[in-house]
C-alpha cells in the first residue's frame, strides 16, 4: 500500500514537472513568436531619432524666424548687379557637364547604377531632408521630350501604346467639338447679353488652349509610335525603369500602383552628385557644431521634366533649358525656421565656399537658400560666363522687347475729343 501510494505521488510529481516544463516551452515560443513580429529596437531608435530632429528643425525659437528675422545677408549670396549673371555661371560649368543632365526620371536610372549620382537618406547625422519631393505626382511615369516641351505616358507594350494615341486622338475630337459649341453660342448670343457673352469668351479662350494642348499632344504620340525607333525607346524606358523599380536598393516598387509610383518618385529625386553630397555634409556638419540642430534640405535632385512642372507654381524655380537642380550638383536649404543668428552663420559658411571657389549660392526670397556645386572644383572661366549671358539670355531680352514693341503698336491710337 505504501508503495503504490509512494508510485503514485512519485507520478504525480513527474507530471507536475512535465506540465511545468510544457508551460515554460509555450511560453518561451510565444515571447519568440512576440519578438519575431516586434520592430528592431534600432528601427524604432531611428524613427524616435528621425522624429526628434524633425521637432528641432520647428521649434518655436522665441524669436522671429525665416523671412521675418533682421538678417545681413553677405555679399557672396546676394544677386549680382546684372541678375543673369547668377545662372550664366550655373550654366557655364554646365557646359562640360552637360551629358549628366537627367531630362526625366528614366534619365536617373543609368546615373544611379554607375554612381553617377548617391542617395541622401531621409534622415543623417547632421542633416534631414525637409518636403524632398513633396510636390511630385503619383501619375504615371513619362518620357519628356524636349524638343517640344511635351510628354509620353510610358507603357509596358505596344497595344497600351496604341491606345494612348487613339485616346489622345478622342480627347482632340472631344476639345475640337466643344470649342465648335461655345463659339456657336458665342454667335447666337446677343450684344446686349454683355455679362452672358463675358462668360463665353472666356470658357472659348480656355477651350481653345485645351485644343492647342490636345493638338500638340495628339501630335507627339502619332509622331512617336509612328516612327519604330522611338516607339522602341519610350517601351525601353519603361522597362528600364520597371527593371529598377523591382529591386530598388533591396525595395520592391510596382510602377502599375499609384502610391509604389509616388514613392519610388520621391526616393529618385533623393538623389544628388558625390561631389555635392560632400559639400553639403560639409555645411551640415557645421551648422549642426554650431545650433545643436540638423540641417533642413529642401530640394536635390530634380530632372528637367519635374523642374519645369515645379516652374508653374514655384517662382525660384529655373525654366531654362538645363536647370542646375537636373545635373545633380545643386540643392537647397530651408531656414523658414532660423534666426537671424542661425541664417547668418549658415550663410557664412557657404560665403566662405563661395570665395574658395567651389560653389555658386543665393539667399532665395521663399525661405532657401540654393547651393550650385561646381563639377570642375572651381569656378568656370569668366569668357564660358560671358558667352552664357550672351547665349542664354540677351537672346531672351530681346525677344521680350521685340514683343513688347508688337504690344504697343497693337494697341489703338487714342482719339482727341472734339
Amino acid at each position: 500500500m505504501f508503495l503504490f501510494i509512494s508510485a503514485k505521488i512519485f507520478d504525480l510529481k513527474i507530471a507536475r514537472a512535465f506540465a511545468a516544463f510544457i508551460i515554460l516551452v509555450v511560453f518561451a515560443c510565444s515571447a519568440c513568436k512576440h519578438a519575431s513580429t516586434t520592430a528592431p529596437p534600432n528601427v524604432t531608435e531611428t524613427v524616435d531619432s528621425e522624429k526628434e530632429a524633425l521637432t528641432r528643425v520647428e521649434q518655436d525659437r522665441g524669436e522671429p524666424t525665416g523671412r521675418n528675422a533682421t538678417v545681413k545677408i553677405p555679399e557672396e549670396l546676394k544677386h549680382y548687379a546684372n541678375r543673369h549673371r547668377f545662372l550664366a555661371v550655373q550654366a557655364a560649368d554646365l557646359q562640360p557637364n552637360s551629358g549628366a543632365v537627367a531630362v526625366d526620371f528614366a534619365d536617373l536610372v543609368p546615373l544611379i547604377e554607375k554612381r553617377g549620382l548617391v542617395e541622401m537618406k531621409p534622415f543623417g547625422d547632421d542633416y534631414i531632408l525637409y518636403g524632398v519631393g513633396q510636390n511630385v505626382s503619383d501619375e504615371p511615369f513619362e518620357h519628356y521630350d524636349s524638343a517640344s516641351g511635351q510628354s509620353i505616358v510610358l507603357v509596358a507594350s505596344e497595344q497600351a501604346f496604341k491606345d494612348e494615341v487613339q485616346r489622345a486622338w478622342d480627347q482632340l475630337k472631344e476639345s475640337t467639338a466643344s470649342l465648335a459649341h461655345v463659339e456657336d453660342e458665342l454667335r447666337r448670343t446677343s450684344r446686349r447679353a454683355r455679362a452672358r457673352r463675358s462668360a463665353l469668351s472666356k470658357e472659348a479662350a480656355k477651350s481653345r488652349k485645351e485644343l492647342s494642348g490636345a493638338k500638340a499632344r495628339s501630335k507627339l504620340l502619332s509622331t512617336f509610335y509612328s516612327d519604330p525607333k522611338r516607339r522602341k525607346s519610350v517601351l525601353a524606358e519603361y522597362q528600364l525603369l520597371a527593371d529598377f523599380a523591382r529591386n530598388f536598393d533591396a525595395h520592391s516598387y510596382d510602377l502599375s500602383n499609384a502610391d509604389d509610383r509616388r514613392r519610388i518618385k520621391i526616393r529618385l529625386l533623393s538623389f544628388i552628385r558625390p561631389e555635392a553630397r560632400d559639400a553639403l555634409l560639409q555645411i551640415a556638419h557645421a551648422y549642426r557644431q554650431e545650433f545643436d540642430r540638423p540641417l533642413p534640405i529642401s530640394s536635390l535632385m530634380r530632372p528637367v521634366q519635374y523642374q519645369h512642372e515645379l516652374a508653374a507654381t514655384n517662382a525660384n524655380a529655373a525654366r531654362g533649358p538645363t536647370p542646375p537642380h537636373s545635373t545633380g550638383l545643386a540643392f537647397d536649404l530651408y531656414y523658414g525656421f532660423m534666426t537671424a543668428a542661425e541664417q547668418e552663420y549658415l550663410m557664412k559658411v557657404i560665403a566662405r565656399l563661395k570665395d574658395e571657389g567651389r560653389v555658386e549660392a543665393l539667399r532665395e526670397a521663399r525661405d532657401n537658400i540654393h547651393v550650385y556645386v561646381f563639377g570642375s572644383g572651381r569656378r568656370p572661366d569668366e569668357k564660358l560666363i560671358a558667352r552664357a549671358i550672351a547665349k542664354n539670355f540677351s537672346r531672351s531680352a530681346s525677344d521680350k522687347s521685340r514683343a513688347s514693341s508688337r504690344r504697343k503698336m497693337s494697341k489703338p491710337v487714342a482719339r482727341k475729343r472734339r
